[in-house]
Parts: structure tokens; sequence; C-alpha cells
């Protein structure tokens, strides 16, 4: 076998170089996909939680409002533990305080409210119906009143 020039060495080097450069960022964009089709399928189970979850939202509501006006200790259970049960596959309650800010994000106004002395406009007068979140995603937004300054009009 001949002897290789330096030159010819040189040139071998800087091929095995980029050889490996392109190797490295190859292997990096493998692990980054890895990365991003883990996110989709959680992404995914979450958005196939999320699409359960607002289902069943309105019998959430029944069975809260049936809890709170029984006596029976039944089914205030049942309703504890069915709101548990949603709350552990990752329902979040948005139930806004009076006085809080609107955030169109997560609020629905229904209805504007004249603003009384010593409040703010454009917070939350009233609660009208429980909102629920999973993660960032609002299934549903809570519905509220909300301080407006009354409009005056000229005549």
């Amino acid at each position: 076998m001949p002897k290789k020039t330096s030159a010819e060495l040189d040139e071998l080097h800087s091929q095995i170089k980029i050889l490996e450069e392109n190797w490295k960022r190859a292997l990096a964009d493998y692990q980054n996909l890895l990365r991003r089709v883990e996110s989709d399928k959680k992404d995914f189970v979450k958005l196939a939680n999320a699409n359960l979850l607002a289902r069943l939202l309105p019998s959430l509501d029944i069975m809260e409002l049936a809890a709170l006006h029984s006596k029976d200790i039944g089914v205030q259970m049942a309703a504890k533990q069915f709101h548990q049960a949603l709350v552990e596959e990752g329902l979040q309650l948005i139930e806004p305080p009076p006085d809080m800010t609107f955030n169109p994000q997560e609020h629905e106004c229904g209805e504007t409210v004249d603003m009384p002395a010593g409040k703010t406009e454009n917070t939350v007068s009233e609660l009208v119906l429980k909102g629920y979140k999973i993660g960032d995603y609002v299934l549903r937004p809570a519905k509220v009143k909300v301080y407006k300054s009354a409009v005056q009009t000229s005549t």
C-alpha cells in the first residue's frame, strides 16, 4: 500500500471531521424527534381527556346542585367523589372571586353591571357558573358578571 502524502492525510482528516459533525447533527435531530414524539403523545392523551372531561361537566354541575340542595349524605358524597375523580384526571377549577380583573381567556362576560362607588371597572361582580380547564386549555370559561361604568348619552 503506497504511503499517503501529507495533503492526502489532511484531506482524509477533513472528510472524517465533516462526517463526524454530520453524524452528531443527525443524532441530535433524532433525539429531538424522540422528545417531540413523546410530547405529542402526552398532548394527544391530554386532548382526549379534555374532550371527555368537557362532556362530563354538565353532569358535574347537576350533581353539585343536587348535593347543594339535598340533605342526603349519599348524594353529597357522590358529587364530591365525582368531582375528585375529574380533578385527578387533570380538571382545574376556574372560579374568579369578586373584584378580580376580568380575564377574557378564562372568563365569559354574560352581563355587565353598573359600577358602584368603590369598585373598579372591568372586574368580576359575580360568578354565575364555574369554569374549568385542563392544563392551559380552557374547557369551559367561568361565566361572570362584570362591572362597567354607566355610559352617559347626550340628548
